[in-house]
């Protein structure tokens, strides 16, 4: 469990004092990104080619959050293993998730950190559902572990650690277009939607990864720092429109999304790990004005 807000031994005066000392260090921009397929390699997970990028990010103190279909579980070792000592908003917009150090504790209360609707809900509107519509899919509390790893490509702890959702129900499709787009109107009449992520479809509640990112900024006093968002698929969009400057980071497979960013909207021309910090140096060029990016080539050098 994440520790409660309200440490022992520290009082209002404290934690108001270091609320107000977070929401005035603001950040030259805050940057929210998707993880596989933005930041993380799409098949084999690789972040190498983004390290020179974070590792800017962390120089120019830049808070780099991912916003993710990942969960809780999965999440919060990613965020140790590559420094990010914020916070993360996980399950595609369904709840803010923070490392027990995070210097935004205080700012961020408890009980505003859940956006979404419990898997257990989620479940028993899936179960009628499913007989409403007749929709074939495969939902990932049907499967064994071992289906997980195979549709992931995770190892086994890791596809573990996948399977530990706390406000979503990813479904591996296997009918129609036509079927989803009644399944998806069904699920919306019970106050649920559907997400296509790179994998999978996510049923979950009324949220999105665009609301849950303006929700930390808002929290944090921070709604006028420019936001920079990552991302690679369908469920990114509402990010990509909430964002200042988006960079839609080169799909492995399929087309990118058309969803434009408020201010600028960057395309890569390599996929991830590489073209997070490509995509980096364009938006922080574009953040700055100016009209001329570095070269893709450059990207490493450029930083």
């Amino acid at each position: 469990m994440l520790r409660c807000i309200a440490a022992a031994g520290i009082g209002p005066s404290h934690r108001a004092s270091r609320h107000s000392l977070v929401t005035r260090a603001r950040p030259p921009a805050l940057v929210f990104t998707d993880l596989d397929g933005s930041l993380l390699g799409h098949h084999d997970y690789a972040v190498e080619g983004a390290m020179p990028g974070l590792d800017h990010c962390r120089r120019h103190r830049i808070p780099v959050v991912p916003n993710t279909s990942k969960t809780r579980a999965e999440v919060l070792p990613l965020l140790s293993q590559l420094s990010l000592p914020w916070a993360a908003i996980v399950e595609n917009g369904s709840a803010i998730v923070l490392p027990e150090d995070s210097a935004w504790a205080e700012c961020i209360p408890a009980n505003e950190r859940c956006l979404g609707m419990v898997r257990a809900e989620i479940q028993t509107h899936l179960a009628d559902l499913r007989a409403q519509t007749g929709a074939r899919c495969l939902a990932f509390s049907d499967m064994r572990l071992a289906q997980i790893v195979d549709l992931t490509g995770l190892p086994e702890a890791a596809a573990r650690l996948a399977s530990m959702r706390e406000y979503s129900e990813p479904l591996h499709w296997q009918d129609s277009e036509a079927a989803l787009e009644a399944f998806a109107q069904a699920a919306r009449e019970r106050g649920l939607q559907c997400l296509r992520g790179g994998r999978f479809v996510h049923l979950l509640g009324q949220t999105d990864k665009g609301l849950a990112a303006r929700r930390v900024m808002a929290t944090l006093g921070w709604s006028d720092v420019t936001m920079i968002a990552f991302g690679d698929a369908p469920n990114d969009a509402a990010m990509m429109a909430a964002a200042d400057i988006g960079v839609w980071v080169k799909p492995q497979g399929g087309p990118c999304p058309e969803t434009r960013a408020r201010q600028y909207t960057i395309h890569t021309s390599r996929p991830a790990p590489d073209g997070w910090t490509e995509g980096l140096i364009a938006a922080l060029a574009a953040s700055h004005g100016e009209d001329r990016v570095p070269p893709p080539a450059a990207a490493p050098e450029a930083l």
